[in-house]
Order: structure tokens, then sequence, then C-alpha cells
């Protein structure tokens, strides 16, 4: 039987791949992991999306990443996705802009573009 959810322990027999940055900036390190005291057999980092998706898809191991990232890569039947925890690891994502242009017309446009394309064309994202 597939599991319809991962649990912290489910990961401690798996080699984890991630980006190259410190562990604590990692929400599957900082909000998954580390709460419940549980590591991963090994970790191992690749720099791009696509690296770390071909390394998960030739069963080098597993990674957290968000659905809109591998939406691609699940719809090829390439990989398989299960949320960590019962209701999935959530963030919010923020565009900052400079004080003095958060009102200029160009500024206002840009942040009305990107949030009508992202919500057009992202799988698995809500609004905060």
């Amino acid at each position: 039987m597939r599991k319809k959810q991962i649990q912290p322990g489910d990961l401690c027999n798996e080699t984890l791949i991630t980006y190259p940055i410190d562990h604590a900036r990692l929400d599957i390190f900082s909000r998954f992991l580390d709460p419940a005291g549980k590591e991963p057999a090994q970790t191992r980092t690749a720099e791009l999306t696509v690296m770390i998706m071909q390394l998960v898809a030739s069963g080098r191991g597993v990674s957290a990443l968000p659905n809109w990232a591998i939406h691609e890569y699940l719809q090829h039947d390439y990989i398989a996705a299960r949320p960590l925890g019962e209701k999935g690891l959530w963030c919010t994502l923020y565009a900052a802009i400079r004080s003095e242009q958060a009102e200029a017309e160009f500024m206002l446009d840009f942040l009305d573009t990107a949030r009508d394309i992202t919500f057009r064309n992202l799988s698995g994202i809500k609004t905060a």
C-alpha cells in the first residue's frame, strides 16, 4: 500500500536531495524534520531543480519541492509526490519592492501581472 502522506520518520532511511543552502533555511528541516528530532540517512545537493528531479526520477533519493515546481514531472509520471504531514507543508511567498515605488503604476501593473500569471499557470498554489 502506498502512503498517502510522508511523516518525518519516513525519511530516516532516505537520501534527501536539496539545494546547496544551509539546512536551517530549508523548510524540510526547520519545519518538518528538526521539530520531530529526525534526520535523513544522507543528504545530497544539486543546484538546479531539473538536476534534483533527474536524481529523484532515477531512484537516487527523495526531495521536497513545491508542487508548482514538479507539476510537469508528475504529469509525465517521472516521479510520485506525497504531502509532508497530514496537511502538507505550505509557505507564503512575498514580493519585495522599494517603498518609493510601491504606488508606481508600472509596479502595480507588474504585481497584477505576476499574480495573474502565477495563478493561471502554476499548479497547487493558493492565496494567503
